[in-house]
Formats: C-alpha cells, sequence, structure tokens
C-alpha cells in the first residue's frame, strides 16, 4: 500500500517522500484496493464500479426436449475484476476441451468477440463462435452521414486506398491499436484533402488529411461480413439461444448472493464459485426431474400495457 500511495521525488536535489499524484498511480490489474485482500482489484462497466473480481459462466444451451437433460453449467472461471472478457476465452476454450465438452458452436457475449477469435477458433479449435461484434464508432458510421470506411476502396496488394473522389493515400502504416490489435492506419496527404469540397463530410481535421484505422486484411473482411449478418433475423434468432446465460447470472444472483463474495483471496472466491455453479446445478436436475416447470419470464409493466391495447 505504501508504493501504490507514496513516491520518492527529488527536489532542489533533496529527496523527499510524498503522495503520488492521479498521472503517478499504478494502474487498477497492479493497484491493491483492500489491505483484507490483496487480490481485489477495481474495476469499472457500465458506469458501476466495484472492488473484487468477476465470473465467467459456461453453459449448454441445447433444446432440453431434444437433448433429454436441462441447461447444466458446464465450467467456470473466476478473474480479478480488472481482466477483459476476452483475454478468458481460449482458457474457456481449453477447460472445455479438457473436459471433452467443448461445443461446436460458442455463443458469446459482445464483450467476448473480436475479430482474431473469430478467425482462429473456427480454424485452430473447430469452434465457430457466434456473437456481436462492436458496431462502427466512427463519426460517419455514428450519423449516417458524410463518408465512412465503406465508400474508400482498399487495395490490400498495392497497400493503398482510394476515397470515394479518386485520390490515393500516401501512408500505409502496420501496427497495433491502443487496445494492442494488429490494425494498419491509413493517411491520406494534407495536400490532398486540403482542396477537396467534400472534406467536411471526410474529416474535421483542418492541419491533416484523412486516416483510417483497419484490421488486417482478413480480419477486416470477416468483421464487415458479421456486421452485415447480426442485422438479419436469421443471425438473431441463432443467437436467442444465449439470453438463458442471463437467466443464470439472476439465478446465481438471487439464490447464492453471488454479487457478493464470502471470501477474501482469488483462490477462495474460485472455490465458491464452482460451489454456487454446482448449487444451480442440483436446483436444475432437481426442477428436471420431478418435472417442475420453468418459471414464465417476466413482463415488464410497459410490455402489459403493450399486450392490453
Amino acid at each position: 500500500m505504501w508504493l501504490q500511495q507514496f513516491g520518492r521525488t527529488v527536489t532542489d536535489g533533496i529527496e523527499e517522500v510524498a503522495w503520488r499524484g492521479k498521472e503517478d498511480c499504478p494502474p487498477s490489474r497492479a493497484r491493491v484496493t483492500s489491505p483484507y485482500d490483496v487480490d481485489s482489484r477495481y474495476a469499472v462497466k457500465r458506469g458501476s464500479g466495484w472492488d473484487g473480481y468477476k465470473v465467467h459462466l459456461s453453459e449448454t444451451c441445447d433444446d432440453p426436449a431434444e437433448v433429454g437433460r436441462p441447461h447444466v453449467i458446464t465450467h467456470v472461471i473466476t478473474t480479478d475484476a480488472t481482466v477483459h472478457d476476452a483475454a478468458v476465452v481460449e482458457q474457456i476454450h481449453d477447460r472445455l476441451d479438457d473436459k471433452g465438452l467443448l461445443p461446436s458452436e460458442h455463443l458469446l457475449d459482445s464483450g467476448y468477440v473480436s475479430a482474431e477469435l473469430l478467425l482462429t477458433s473456427p480454424a485452430e479449435r473447430g469452434v465457430e463462435v457466434v456473437g456481436p461484434v462492436r458496431p462502427n464508432s466512427t463519426r460517419q458510421a455514428v450519423q449516417a452521414a458524410g463518408y465512412g470506411k465503406i465508400f474508400f476502396t482498399i487495395d490490400w496488394d498495392a497497400r493503398q486506398a482510394t476515397c470515394p473522389n479518386g485520390a490515393n493515400s500516401r501512408y500505409w502504416t502496420e501496427g497495433y491499436d491502443h487496445s494492442g490489435r494488429l490494425a494498419v492506419r491509413i493517411r491520406f496527404a494534407t495536400q490532398t484533402c486540403a482542396p477537396c469540397p467534400v472534406r467536411d463530410q471526410c474529416t474535421r481535421s483542418t492541419q491533416y488529411g484523412r486516416q483510417l484505422t483497419v484490421r488486417p486484411q482478413d480480419q477486416d473482411i470477416l468483421l464487415e461480413r458479421v456486421r452485415a449478418e447480426q442485422d438479419t433475423e436469421e443471425w438473431r434468432a441463432r443467437y436467442a439461444a444465449r439470453a438463458g446465460v442471463e437467466g443464470t447470472i439472476h439465478q446465481a444472483v438471487a439464490t447464492t448472493g453471488a454479487r457478493r463474495t464470502r471470501c477474501t483471496s482469488l483462490a477462495k472466491t474460485r472455490l465458491a464459485h464452482i460451489f454456487m455453479a454446482t448449487a444451480i446445478n442440483l436446483i436444475r436436475l432437481d426442477a428436471w426431474w420431478y418435472g417442475t416447470a420453468l418459471a414464465p419470464t417476466r413482463t415488464s409493466h410497459l410490455a402489459a400495457l403493450d399486450l392490453a391495447a
């Protein structure tokens, strides 16, 4: 804790111990948040922050009537709160493979899905990953106005892009984005974009030309295909089976109090989560054996009004 809150500074040749500034603090993944549990970490998701851990649940989603068994949890992974969802997918696949439970189709939340995973999982694992990819968040795509990426023609062999007005890019840089993923930055020269009559529909920069950031060719093509597919009713119907895990999360919270850990340390919390999953499976098996019907999906007050009309 002392290293996190204090640091050594040198002022006029005199070494002093002083409070660390906000910009000088260690990142969340290395910052101990409690002297009572040195494994817990602080994270924020959708505006809500917490100290502690994350639990990642895998469960079956086949039609119970067809397979002759209820949905059951097949694997549990517990990490500290700062671990990104996408970072645990390979570990989940490894563990499911060890158990002989690796599915041919894996439905994932958007936080777990990446272009790399969509590309490598079928080839290396024989697992088709199904999950929504993040939409194009550029200004042109969000506002549905101006020249977005789809208006540009990319010649991957020539390492060059052509804009809607026929001008060619000058710079092509391969590297990594802010998330550490492979990316290609394509930039047009300032002299090319400055006199363009539709410049304001392409870029707001007054000093530089238009820049595009894209994934490597195989990933970029795959991303565009998945983005188009996930807007179809067929894809939505296929992905709808994943909704069951939201019920599992609710059951874990309502039945076992999964929002709060009763233990300290990652190891003990992981064991508690395994007990939690085991208890849920036993509850489901008991209901299955005794023919207890599943509770219906709750209808919101707003939806009830719509049905009444």
